[in-house]
């Protein structure tokens, strides 16, 4: 007969593989999460900039028909601008968001923005068909190794620094400085042009006297 205490070396041994198989398991499903909910912030980033497109294309379309000719070219310049700003987000969103999926497995974010940003300016320094983005991505990866909290949500504060400008982006040092977001989850607002502001620029290019436009 085996001794008790032999016996109980294999339940001991089965009940430490079942811990580690659970702390493997947690801390997969923990790095899944962090990728899950990066990717789903990104995509409602998107999703939002999509909608500022299409309400752009509505108004360059209104002001197409409703305006008179010496009036056109300057209301066209204003939303055009507004568009080429829109596009480039949809663009860097699009391949933040592929750079997300695909490479990143959890863990550091604010490392791996960092470097990849660093990455696809280098990429698009030496493209033949440079994007227009060189600039952002340099500078963001600059301004994101040059954050000074740790727990800052990053993404939030990516997405103030292109809310700022993505066509020409401020200085990673003047963001830092500005702080473009109000705490480490919430990002500041910049200035993407909504239906009422681009409507409110058609009316006044369009009017033979100065409308105010009130928001409501």
């Amino acid at each position: 007969m085996r001794h008790p205490a032999l016996q109980a070396k294999p339940l001991e041994a089965i009940y430490l593989l079942v811990v580690a198989l659970a702390m493997v398991w947690a801390t997969g499903a923990a790095a899944d999460t962090d990728k899950s909910e990066s990717l789903q912030y990104l995509q409602q980033l998107r999703t939002q900039n999509v909608k500022r497109l299409q309400e752009i294309d509505e108004t360059l379309q209104k002001t197409v028909e409703t305006s008179r000719a010496k009036d056109l070219e300057k209301s066209l310049i204003t939303l055009k601008a507004a568009k080429h700003e829109h596009l480039l987000r949809e663009e860097l969103l699009n391949r933040l968001i592929f750079q997300v999926d695909t490479r990143f497995g959890g863990g550091d974010l604010r490392a791996f923005l960092g470097g990849t940003f660093n990455k696809m300016a280098a990429i698009d320094a030496t493209s033949a068909n440079e994007s227009g983005l060189l600039k952002f991505f340099k500078y963001c990866s600059e301004a994101i190794q040059g954050l000074p909290e740790k727990n800052e949500n990053v993404l939030a504060f990516v997405e103030g620094y292109m809310n700022r400008s993505v066509t020409d982006p401020i200085l990673p040092q003047v963001y830092l400085a500005q702080r473009n977001y109000t705490n480490g989850s919430d990002s500041e607002a910049g200035a993407p042009m909504t239906r009422e502001e681009a409507g409110a620029i058609a009316n006044e290019r369009t009017a033979e006297a100065p409308v105010e436009v009130k928001a409501n």
